[in-house]
């Protein structure tokens, strides 16, 4: 459902990625459920506690997990058994998630849970929103999922802290999930039959993390058609193979959005070449019949610069399945087993498991190292005086050999293209059975996740470097002969650091210009100026 008066009303069915994004973010948003789920919510409780007192065999319920399955347990224990559960699995280690990426979980898990067919109480579920909207943020540590029985370990982090147990950041603190609950005046959850599988097992975590990763690798892929075009006219490139005509004839979405882009940020360029027109001037050199000779000119550029549309399309393809997989995967229910009020009755099944959610991310993940791969191999047309048309080597025109000039920026982007490389391994290909071989394949969704972050955060370090040598190039060409969205990022970049006519260390101005990559600001300019940047084209 739409976000109203700053509020994100969840409904279980309706709720986009930018809205969640949104709401994780945005602390003064407040999350809700619809009053039309409440019904279902109670109903779905009240089979649950009649086949509790009915003492059924139905997993999670008057059974215990995992590798205990087979063990059957008396209803009076069932509050022992389910915190038990949560404190077993809650096993998570290293660095913890920023807490905003957390409350994007619990958001995730808000949606799924208001479907109404996981069986929590309508009072714990109220606990879980007070938790959201209170600021009470679990600590939750980075690794350790398996990703298959749900984001056991990471929901697992938060709920121990709703019945009070573990850690939480509460108030820029960090303090005993008790004491965390108690400062927020908010009531301890007491879990019943099925609670605590109820809140640990399902994939909000990964998909929370997942949804932050194609809402980051979306403005990398548009700051890099961006950098790409300032690149391409100060390499005096050709601007006509990207002319959408041409796209038409080998038409695949990704590619021709690119080229749409390409041609967009070209578009008024004294830089970029016309190919027509250094046809006929090489048609002149033909004609004089001198025998063989050579251009002075390329006539046609390298595939780094020809091929980009090609090179760029299939990531923003696999971005947009991605996309289309989470929203999905989003608003489902993915605990086991799930109750059916309408049927009087309750299926096992594995929809917890997190293979839909790994597969994308490791897609998109080996699908945005290329994006690094095409970047360096720009850069380094700008580093090489014979691939540069003109330019002086490294960049460095003024006091060249005792000047370095540009030259040790690419070893930081050539060394996270290979970086990247090794993080584009699969994880969701990596299985390894576990729990007494009852969770005998397994997806590490949250591995996949957090490998193409890094992926998407290298590949901005590559784009930052690529930004400052063709504004190093622009001012060495000539500014006033740039394309006029150019002109903005050059004006852009000489916020950060002025035309480098001396050495010295650019870290800083390196990781300012990587920030602002991240911030969205240079999308946002050239948007305002040229209009929206496509991800994919849709034929009408």
């Amino acid at each position: 459902m739409p976000i109203k008066e700053n509020t994100l009303i969840l409904d279980g069915y309706t709720l986009t990625i930018e809205e969640l994004m949104k709401a994780g973010k945005d602390l003064s948003m407040k999350v809700e459920v619809d009053e039309k789920n409440w019904p279902k919510i109670r109903d779905c409780r009240k089979l649950v506690d009649k086949w509790a007192n009915e003492e059924r065999c139905i997993y999670g319920v008057n059974t215990s997990c995992g590798g205990l399955v087979d063990y059957l347990l008396p209803k009076e224990r069932d509050n022992d058994f389910q915190k038990n559960l949560v404190r077993s699995i809650t096993t998570q280690v290293g660095r913890p998630f920023e807490d905003t990426l957390v409350r994007t979980f619990m958001i995730a898990r808000a949606n799924s849970l208001c479907r109404g067919f996981s069986g929590i109480k309508e009072v714990n579920l109220k606990i879980y929103l007070e938790m959201i909207n209170k600021h009470v943020f679990p600590l939750v540590p980075r690794k350790g999922s398996l990703g298959t029985s749900g984001d056991l370990g990471p929901l697992g982090c938060i709920a121990s802290v709703a019945f009070g147990e573990w850690k939480a950041n509460y108030k820029g603190k960090l303090m005993p999930g008790k004491e965390a609950m108690e400062a927020a005046g908010i009531e301890l959850m007491y879990l019943n039959a099925k609670e605590g599988l109820s809140l640990i097992n399902g994939t909000s975590g990964m998909v929370g993390l997942a949804c932050t990763v194609i809402t980051e690798a979306t403005n990398t892929l548009k700051n890099s058609d961006i950098i790409a075009a300032f690149a391409i006219e100060t390499l005096m490139g050709r601007f006509n193979p990207f002319d959408p005509i041409v796209h038409e004839q080998k038409y695949h979405p990704g590619q021709y959005a690119t080229a749409m882009n390409l041609t967009k940020l070209l578009k008024g360029s004294n830089l970029a070449i016309d190919e027509l027109e250094l046809s006929i001037k090489l048609q002149k050199t033909l004609k004089e019949h001198k025998g063989v000779s050579v251009a002075d000119i390329p006539v046609e550029d390298a595939y780094s610069i020809r091929c980009t549309p090609q090179f760029v399309g299939p990531t923003k393809e696999a971005l947009q399945n991605a996309h289309e997989v989470l929203l999905r995967e989003l608003n489902s229910s993915n605990d086991n087993p799930l109750i059916f009020t309408e049927l009087d009755t309750f299926f096992h099944n594995g929809h917890f498991h997190g293979q839909p959610i790994s597969f994308v991310m490791d897609c998109l993940g080996i699908s945005m190292v290329n994006i690094g791969v095409v970047s360096d191999r720009r850069i380094d047309r700008f580093m090489d005086e014979a691939h540069s048309t003109g330019l002086p080597p490294f960049l460095c025109k003024e006091d060249t050999g005792v000047r370095m000039g540009l030259m040790g920026g690419q070893f930081m982007t050539t060394s996270l293209v290979a970086e990247n490389r090794t993080l584009a391994v699969p994880a969701s290909i990596q299985s390894i059975t576990s729990t007494a071989d009852f969770q005998d394949i397994v997806s590490f969704g949250l591995i996949a996740g957090r490998k193409t972050r890094k992926i998407v955060e290298n590949t901005n370090h590559i784009l930052s470097f690529e930004l400052l040598c063709a504004a190093q190039a622009a001012d060495l060409r000539g500014v006033e002969r740039l394309s006029p969205a150019g002109k903005i990022m050059h004006k852009a970049v000489r916020e950060t650091l002025d035309y480098m006519d001396k050495d010295k260390v650019y870290i800083d101005d390196l990781e300012d210009l990587k920030a602002r990559i991240e911030s969205g600001e240079f999308v946002e300019k050239i948007e305002n100026e040229l209009g929206e940047l496509l991800i994919v084209h849709t034929k009408e």
